[in-house]
């Protein structure tokens, strides 16, 4: 047959995945009939975005508007606008911050320069440059309900994380316009405030420019135009939404707040605030970019039913790609969550769903915590995350089917964590497969191959006490050790898993039961007999610590082939046609998910491999690239174009280093075990059938 060809590797070969017998290196692909974004040639390399500058501008009788001119013009014309501004005999100057915590501070000590606080004559705060020396804000108001305008000032210094250049706190009447803010952590933080107007002002900032936060809908409704701009993008501040679509926009912040049935799409917020939901229903976020925002990508606050989807850059952001907080219904799905702080951060929300998502060198790539209840993860891909997914405090959360490579940790499961399950995934090349420390959890139906422990529960030094946890039906193979149970685990009931060439077993210095109900474990190279033929080993087995299985299986079969996230993927009839018109009918697991076509035949035992066939299906067509990492046997690759024509083969050999790079374009990838190949007896494969 004619051999030369493969599948991908990169990153949607134009920013996106594709699949590998043994899993593409970032194989994640965007979903079909999405709207579509812009890709960067290479989404994993920081990019310099070029800083549009907004120069200072002025409103009002007594001023000029100086629209979009360079900074150096504006800044040059600074002090004659002042002058204009401040009333005569007054002196522009540097000072200190302004500090006004109730309607008896509005005076000229606290920078006032004019005005009597009602709407005809408003306090005027003008024309200060304000420099900060470690204080939390530059202008600082609250407990004001007098109308005041904050004008023309420029702030410089406001480094503490936690506090801003100019903060409005329960306070009402409010303009604040044509102001600058530079070498500074945030920008304008508005809390609990009301009736305020934003306009034309300069946010250049390391963190958030702007934030407006509060508790009932009058908090949020205020006047916050786009001729604001943070790191040189605008400011989109959307409130009060019913049912609206909002296409290809660019900004450096967008807030929906208030809204529901809205639609986000194709938006791109780079160096920015992200997107910020608060208080909205039925929000959907899809075929966004948003990259190098230094906080948060989106921020979902206190929303219903809020869907992520077909985002293929999240990435870049220091505490999260996407957090959800005090939320309920949120979905998140076939997007790319790449180098964050966390992925997704799930905080005191109920009912979020994570799901056909691809994450990459996040410190963490699920994090849940404050008791959120029913959380689900599945059908994901966890890439050289610090830590796949992490259970801080949650009840009832599943992690299935999905695949982890290379992280230092799977999935970790804190104390607590109660009524948990993890099952089904695959977990190929990490240290710990899962730690957990968590309570009434079943941990089965796993591949683990090739950690350093495959389950932990560790020590806990008195912290946390693991109880009622169930171990079973998982494939530990070709691991350091298999289990360990640390000194605080209690009731522990371990049975049918595959301990499959193996260092070492594990340990159990804990109170456990091993084969709690009469049937253990599969040990390889258990040299015990069976003498009275009951499939039970006549010798038990220890583990250091003092663990016991008294009924260790004679048979690996009994325990049946688990094939971790492959469990899930469908099962079809594909049929193969040679020059002679020769026919083969193959029964084919079908993968059409990254996550699965990434995985491949990684981990999978040669004396079960050899029995299966993988249909790797695209939605498109493309010169996909394959690897043999982590796969034990040789394998036959045959490439077939949209009407099954053959396009291509190769003969691959397991080689941890070679990639297999295509010749011509395709869109299904069969993957034959050379054996079983060579027992179709086929000659000049022409045609792929999928009746």
């Amino acid at each position: 047959m004619v051999r030369g060809a493969s599948p991908p590797c990169g990153w949607k070969e134009k920013a996106a995945m594709g699949g590998s017998p043994s899993g593409a290196r970032h194989p994640f692909r965007k979903s079909p009939a999405k709207t579509a974004t812009p890709k960067a040639s290479n989404p994993f390399r920081f990019c310099m975005i070029p800083t549009i500058i907004h120069p200072l501008c002025h409103r009002g009788p007594e001023a000029v508007s100086f629209g979009q001119r360079r900074k150096e013009e504006g800044m040059k014309v600074f002090a004659l606008l002042l002058v204009a501004l401040i009333p005569l005999g007054a002196v522009a100057a540097t000072r200190g911050p302004i500090v006004i915590l109730s309607n008896d501070d509005f005076t000229p000590e606290n920078g006032v320069v004019s005005g009597s606080g009602t709407p005809e004559d408003p306090y005027i705060i003008a024309g200060w440059e304000i420099l900060l020396q470690g204080e939390p804000y530059g202008i600082r108001v609250e407990n004001v309900d007098k109308y005041f305008v904050v004008r023309g000032c420029l702030v410089r210094g406001a480094m503490d994380p936690d506090g801003a250049a100019i903060y409005v706190n329960l306070s009402s009447h409010g303009t604040i316009e044509d102001n600058i803010v530079r070498e500074s952590e945030n920008g304008i933080i508005i809390a609990n405030s009301t009736d305020l107007v934003l306009r034309d002002n300069y946010l250049e900032v390391k963190r958030l420019g702007l934030r407006v936060t509060g508790l009932e809908r009058a908090h949020f409704d205020h006047e916050i135009a786009d001729t604001n701009t943070v790191n040189g993008r605008p400011v989109r501040y959307y409130f009060g939404l019913e049912g609206e679509e909002i296409n290809d926009i660019e900004a450096g912040h967008i807030t929906v707040a208030f809204s529901r049935d809205v639609v986000l799409s194709g938006v791109k917020v780079y160096n920015g605030d992200g997107i910020y939901i608060a208080f909205s229903q039925n929000v959907t976020v899809q075929g966004a970019d948003l990259f190098l925002n230094p906080t948060v990508a989106i921020t979902v606050y206190h929303s219903e039913d809020v869907l992520v989807r077909d985002c293929e850059r999240i990435a870049n952001s220091k505490l999260a790609g996407v957090k959800v907080f005090l939320s309920e219904g949120v979905e998140v799905e076939n997007s790319g969550l790449l180098v964050n702080g966390h992925g997704v951060s799930v905080d005191a929300s109920n009912a979020v769903t994570v799901s056909g998502n691809f994450f990459y060198k996040n410190g963490i790539g699920i994090w849940v915590s404050g008791a959120s209840r029913d959380f689900a993860a599945s059908r994901n891909l966890f890439y050289q995350d610090k830590v796949g997914v992490k259970l801080d405090s949650a009840i009832g959360a599943e992690i299935t089917a999905s695949t982890f490579s290379e992280n230092d940790i799977g999935v970790e499961i804190r104390g607590n964590t109660s009524r948990y399950r993890i099952a089904r995934n695959t977990m190929v090349g990490c240290g710990y497969g899962v730690d957990s420390l968590g309570s009434q959890g079943v941990i089965e139906e796993n591949l683990i191959a090739l950690a350093n422990i495959a389950i932990i529960f560790e020590e806990a030094y008195k912290q946390a006490f693991p109880t009622g946890n169930t171990v079973r039906r998982n494939l530990l193979y070709r691991s350091f050790e298999c289990l360990y149970l640390g000194t605080e685990t209690r009731g522990t009931w371990i049975y049918e898993n595959l301990f499959w060439d193996y260092e070492r077993r594990g340990r159990d210095l804990g109170e456990n039961a091993w084969a709690p109900m009469g049937k253990g474990n599969w040990y390889s190279g258990y040299p015990g007999e069976d003498a009275d033929g009951d499939g039970i080993g006549d010798e038990a087995v220890y583990f250091g610590g003092g663990g016991e299985d008294p009924a260790p299986l004679m048979d690996r079969d009994a325990v049946g082939t688990i094939l971790g996230a492959l469990s899930t993927a469908g099962v079809r009839t594909a049929v193969l046609v040679d020059s002679q018109g020769n026919e083969a009918e193959l029964e084919v697991l079908v993968a059409d998910e990254y996550h699965e076509r990434f995985l491949g035949f990684q981990a999978l035992p040669p004396e079960w491999a050899r029995d299966l066939v993988i249909l790797f299906v695209w939605d498109e067509p493309g010169k996909y690239r394959f690897h043999m990492r982590n796969v034990y046997l040789p394998l036959e690759l045959l490439l077939f174009d949209m009407e099954g024509n053959f396009a291509g083969g190769i003969a691959m050999e397991p080689d941890p280093e070679k990639i297999y790079e295509p010749e011509k374009a395709f869109i299904f990838a069969l993957e034959v075990p050379e054996e079983r190949w060579e027992e179709l007896g086929l000659q000049g494969v022409e045609k792929l059938i999928l009746p």
